[in-house]
C-alpha cells in the first residue's frame, strides 16, 4: 500500500466535446451574478453527483455526453483508489464495477456551497466553499490493520488453494467493505474556499483548467495532489 494519496488531476472535459449553449443575458449585473453561479453549480453537480438535468438545461449539452462525463469522472476516482491502495484486480475485472460504485458513493458525500458571482476588476469571480471529504484519513487505521491481517494470513498459507481471481477478489472485497463503511458516516476536513474566474471569449464563457483542478483537488482530502501541466480543451458556454 502506498503511503500517500496521489490523485492525478483529471481534465475538465473528459468525454464531453460539445460546446455549452446558454441564453444570452445582457444589462442587469444581477443576472450575470446568478448565471455564473448556476454555471458553476451545474458543472460541479454533473461531475460529482451525476445531476444531468440542470447541466443540460443550463448548457444545452447532449444527455448521452453528460452521462458519459459523470461516468468517466467516477471511473477515474475508482482507478485512483485502486492505484493508491495497490489493489490488483487484473484477474478479477468484475471488481472494477464495484469500485466505480464506491466512487459514486463517495462523490454523493460532496459538501460545498457556491456563492453568487461578483465582479473583480473587469472579470467575474465565483467563490466555492468546499468541505473536503476525509474518508481516506478517516479509515486509515482500519485499512492498515486489515492489510496487516491479510498479509499474516498470506504468511500462514490461508490462501494457498485460492486461484489468483479468488485471491484478488478476497483482498479487494475487504477493502471495499471498509470504505463503504466509512461512507456511512464520512468525516470532512476543514473547509477551503476556491475562487474561480469566469473567462469570457467573445460570446462564450468558461473557467480555466487550473480553476477546475482546484475545485477537484479540494473535493477529497489528500496528502498529495499533483496538477497536470497539459493543455486541455475547456467546455465553454455561450453568452
Amino acid at each position: 500500500m502506498k503511503t500517500k494519496l496521489d490523485f492525478k488531476t483529471k481534465r475538465l472535459t473528459l468525454l464531453l466535446t460539445a460546446v455549452m449553449l446558454l441564453v444570452s443575458l445582457t444589462g442587469c449585473s444581477d443576472k450575470y451574478e446568478k448565471k455564473y453561479q448556476n454555471y458553476i453549480k451545474s458543472l460541479i453537480a454533473i461531475n460529482y453527483l451525476g445531476a444531468t438535468k440542470d447541466y443540460i438545461e443550463s448548457t444545452g449539452a447532449n444527455k448521452d455526453d453528460a452521462d458519459a462525463l459523470y461516468e468517466a469522472n467516477a471511473e477515474y476516482l475508482a482507478d485512483s483508489i485502486l492505484s493508491y491502495y495497490s489493489i490488483q484486480i487484473s484477474e478479477a475485472p468484475d471488481m472494477r464495477a464495484e469500485y466505480v460504485a464506491l466512487a459514486k458513493e463517495i462523490y454523493r458525500k460532496v459538501n460545498y456551497k457556491v456563492s453568487k458571482a461578483y465582479k473583480s476588476g473587469t472579470q467575474y469571480c465565483v467563490d466555492i466553499t468546499i468541505y473536503p471529504i476525509d474518508i481516506f484519513a478517516q479509515t486509515s487505521e482500519e485499512v492498515t490493520a486489515y492489510v496487516e491481517r491479510f498479509n499474516q494470513n498470506v504468511s500462514n498459507g490461508d490462501y494457498n488453494d485460492y486461484t489468483m481471481e479468488q485471491y484478488q477478489t478476497e483482498f479487494s472485497t475487504g477493502m471495499l467493505e471498509i470504505l463503504h463503511k466509512g461512507c456511512l458516516n464520512v468525516s470532512y476536513a476543514e473547509p477551503v474556499t476556491v475562487t474561480v474566474t469566469i473567462i469570457k471569449d467573445g460570446n462564450t464563457y468558461y473557467i480555466g483548467d487550473h480553476d477546475f483542478m482546484a475545485i477537484d483537488s479540494a473535493m477529497i482530502a489528500a496528502s498529495s495532489v499533483k496538477e497536470s501541466t497539459e493543455n486541455t480543451d475547456n467546455t465553454e458556454s455561450e453568452e
